[in-house]
């Protein structure tokens, strides 16, 4: 049985890991390799790669070291212009077109961040199609058929609204949220443009510490789409069948 494995899934490093059994696709280098071994059982040796969604510390600070343990690092050129990658470590991925990594197909599409940002449907016989996409604020086309989401539900608009209100956070910093990362209110619009509630699981991934609420965000996907929900948190283990 496949399992996603959240290693970390906040601001402060982001890392999940897609585990077939017999091979391991990472998501995301945002969390020590050390710490990536534990969550893997240490079964280094059956990753079969990595793709980052963008340069970002939180979700590429350790693709280098990634790269220095041998597994391959896969995302947007931006992330091999500042990350300074040797060339044979790196392999640079244009949107709209599939990569064979290991067993998985990955198709990456273009996100909407303050960098050049990929999400990316990840194909596989053990578990179909899961949708991954976080650090954007919208997603441009709807994809139906997907198996698992993986989506980001970084904040609540009215959440944002009170926290600016009672001053928690400045007018500039919640004008940046909203416009390089996704809401809850989109996450729900979204998915209900892929009709999503023919998917086998949503994870929600990427909730901000302040302008959240887990629970609340769990409910409404939940009572919306009817299907098995998730919050990432760390170490949490979710089957993908």
């Amino acid at each position: 049985m496949t399992r996603l494995i959240t290693i970390g899934s906040s601001s402060a490093g982001n890392s999940y890991a897609i585990d077939t059994g017999s091979e391991i696709l990472l998501l995301e280098a945002g969390i020590k390799m050390a710490e990536v071994k534990r969550a893997i059982d240490f079964r280094l040796a059956d990753v079969v790669g990595c793709v980052c969604s963008h340069v970002h510390g939180d979700h590429a600070k350790y693709a280098t070291e990634y790269a220095k343990f041998g597994v391959k690092v896969y995302g947007p050129q931006d992330i091999a212009d500042k990350k300074l990658f040797p060339y044979e470590k790196f392999s640079v991925m244009k949107a709209g077109k599939t990569y064979r990594i290991g067993s998985f197909d990955v198709v990456p599409f273009e996100n909407f961040h303050d960098v050049p940002c990929y999400g990316y449907i990840v194909r596989h016989k053990d578990f179909g199609t899961l949708l991954f996409s976080t650090d954007t604020y919208k997603i441009d086309v709807a994809v139906r058929g997907i198996n698992h989401f993986l989506i980001e539900a970084n904040y609540s608009d009215e959440i944002l609204k009170q926290n600016v209100w009672s001053g928690k956070i400045d007018k500039a910093q919640a004008d940046r949220v909203m416009l390089s990362h996704m809401s809850i209110e989109y996450c729900v619009k979204y998915l209900q443009d892929c009709e999503a509630k023919k998917a086998h699981t949503i994870t929600l991934c990427h909730l901000s510490e302040r302008n959240s609420n887990p629970m609340a965000f769990h409910e409404v996907v939940a009572g919306t789409f009817g299907v098995p929900v998730y919050v990432a948190r760390k170490c949490s283990i979710i089957n993908l069948v």
